[in-house]
Order: C-alpha cells, then sequence, then structure tokens
C-alpha cells in the first residue's frame, strides 16, 4: 500500500492542475454590429454537461423551452472569452466593445444551435437558417430559427430583445415576423 502523501505536496499538485490551460471546445462568435469583430468562445465538460442535462426534455414545448435559457448560458459562457457580455437588449443602450445589432445575435444563436445539435442534445427540433422580417419596411430584423420535427411548425429563437446572458425568446415565427417585440 502506498503512503498518502503529504499535504505540501497535494497542494502543489492541486496549484499545477489549475495552472493549466483549460481545454474545450471554441466556437466562433462574432459582434462589433453586422459581425465585424470576432472571437472564440470556449466551452469545457462542465459546460457540455449542464447544456447536456438543461436539453434532458420530454417533449417539442419543453425543449423550446429549455432552449430560450441554454441561448442564455451560452452566451454567458461565450462571456468568458470574448467581450460580449457588455452588451445590451436592442442597440440603443449598446455602448462597449462586445456590442450586438439583431445580426451579431442571430448569426451566434444560430452557431450555438448546430453546437447543440452536433451534440445529440436536440431531440425535437432542427436547425434553420436565420431568418429576417421588415414588417414596416424600414423595420429590418434578423433571428436565428428552428423546426419542430413533430409538426413542421418554425420558431424564432431571438436572444436581441434582452441584455446579455438572459434567456433568449423562442416564439412562432408567424408572430415573431408581424413584429413582434416585448
Amino acid at each position: 500500500m502506498l503512503p498518502c502523501p503529504p499535504r505540501r505536496m497535494l497542494s502543489l499538485l492541486l496549484l499545477l492542475a489549475l495552472a493549466l490551460p483549460v481545454h474545450g471546445e471554441t466556437l466562433s462568435i462574432c459582434y462589433h454590429y453586422g459581425c465585424k469583430q470576432r472571437g472564440e468562445a470556449v466551452l469545457d465538460a462542465l459546460d457540455n454537461h449542464q447544456l447536456a442535462s438543461l436539453l434532458a426534455q420530454p417533449d417539442p414545448e419543453h425543449e423550446r423551452q429549455a432552449l430560450a435559457q441554454a441561448i442564455g448560458l451560452m452566451n454567458q459562457m461565450a462571456a468568458r472569452t470574448t467581450p460580449i457580455g457588455h452588451d445590451r437588449g436592442g442597440n440603443v443602450n449598446d455602448n462597449g466593445p462586445g456590442s450586438q445589432d439583431c445580426i451579431d445575435h442571430s448569426t451566434n444563436t444560430t452557431t450555438y444551435l448546430h453546437y447543440l445539435l452536433e451534440h445529440g442534445w436536440l431531440h425535437f427540433h432542427r436547425v434553420l437558417e436565420p431568418v429576417w422580417r421588415a414588417p414596416w419596411l424600414v423595420d429590418l430584423h434578423y433571428s436565428a430559427a428552428i423546426e419542430d420535427l413533430s409538426d413542421g411548425l418554425r420558431y424564432a429563437v431571438d436572444s436581441w430583445f434582452f441584455d446579455h446572458g438572459l434567456p433568449a425568446v423562442v416564439l412562432p415565427l408567424a408572430d415573431w415576423n408581424k413584429g413582434w417585440s416585448p
């Protein structure tokens, strides 16, 4: 039987482990209005466990509710390595290096959705290309979108309306297209 290492050795090993770089999967994130700047979000095993647990849902409706939470969470994760944590809901209150418009949000949310799909955590939806609306001609707005595999209904997944890291809005695309706003 091996003797237990002294406390000093355990402390040294713990410090060494904490000093090592955290390896994870990277996602390309954009910001600065119109995706003019790019950065990388790094998601590690703990992040993936959290996302997988959140998305273990029994039906499409609950999966959409979990997706709203997951998009907010993934934005928080991305803010660890990019400046997007400064972003505020809409465009009026933005000020800072990580500000995002709806193009940035729809692009990043679509990236997040593909990540969730590729990991097998989306069971009831497929990811669509970003969508746009212009209900009053001058009110152009973009969003990520998904389609329910059971009935073909499409949904907007829009994180632009609220401050950074809050849950996204997931609502029927038909309602979003009419100019829906909170």
